[in-house]
């Protein structure tokens, strides 16, 4: 990896149409609906609702998709993973309209050669008919194939503490054999969630589901504990990707009042969302 090259690298603005039928899709693709008699489920896909809005549907929209596959960031895209994700929302995300992503590199942290860099970014997600800010989502990539690059170092955030005690509330969700199918559907089209030979080049043993879907299951889980009726109540949301989520297993969250979260994979009892902090108004 170049670093002056990846720094210096203008990833493009993405500009994005979206409608009710989306936001029902994306909905979907995380989970909700399973139980078709449960109205809280049902807000957040019957589009004569508004359809209700899942807040970390904000990472869905206005993504750049894949540009670090562009030969010019110099980055070995063939071995990255997502590492973290976050958001903060200024204000609720409509369930209709045309929205811009402006994505920017915030910093890149080098872990040496044998452990890969940390690509730190930014999108701001606004909305084009007023320039309002909607959301700012953070996203950090671990670049394993990139560390012990030529050019300065970072310095990693500080990161929440991990929850101690028992949770105040737990959720299981279980995934379906063909979640990570659905959950291409919002745009993310990465093979490592498709096709076996790919997986099993990146070391696993078949294809993963997308670390955001895992996130987007955290996050109806908090809803539904902490928010009640009021979806509109979350207003930002981090976590550390720790492991991945095998399509068909089962996500337990764990939660605790003051915001902290984690979940793990049921049937592994494997931790796959670490560090996580809701806020709440």
């Amino acid at each position: 990896m170049n670093y002056d090259a990846l720094m210096g690298f203008e990833i493009p603005e993405a500009r994005q149409t979206f409608g009710p039928l989306d936001a029902v899709r994306y909905a979907l693709s995380i989970g909700l609906g399973r139980d078709p008699l449960d109205p809280w489920q049902l807000q957040f896909v019957d589009e004569r609702k508004g359809p209700g809005i899942v807040p970390s549907f904000c990472s869905v929209l206005g993504h750049p998709g894949f540009w670090l596959a562009d030969p010019r960031t110099t980055v070995d895209a063939t071995r990255l993973v997502h590492a973290e994700q976050g958001f903060r929302l200024q204000r609720a995300i409509p369930s209709a309209g045309t929205v811009a992503g402006v994505t920017r590199i915030v910093d890149i942290v080098d872990k040496g050669a044998a452990r890969g860099a940390l690509l730190y970014l930014e999108k701001d997600l606004r909305e084009v008919e007023t320039g309002a800010l909607i959301a700012t989502e953070t996203r950090t990539l671990m670049l394993r194939g990139d560390g012990g690059y030529d050019g300065p170092s970072g310095t990693p955030p500080p990161v929440p503490e991990e929850p101690g005690g028992a949770p105040d509330r737990t959720a299981r969700v279980a995934t379906r054999p063909e979640q990570a199918l659905l959950y291409r559907l919002n745009g993310d089209l990465n093979l490592l969630h498709l096709d076996p030979e790919v997986a099993r080049k990146a070391g696993f043993g078949r294809p993963i589901l997308h670390g955001l879907c895992t996130f987007g299951i955290a996050c109806h889980a908090l809803l539904r504990a902490f928010a009640g009726d009021d979806p509109g109540a979350l207003r930002s949301m981090s976590a550390r990707f720790s492991a991945p989520v095998f399509p068909g297993e089962t996500v337990e969250v764990e939660m605790w009042q003051g915001g902290a979260f984690r979940a793990r994979a049921v049937e592994r009892d494997v931790v796959v969302l670490r560090q996580g902090l809701a806020r709440f108004t």
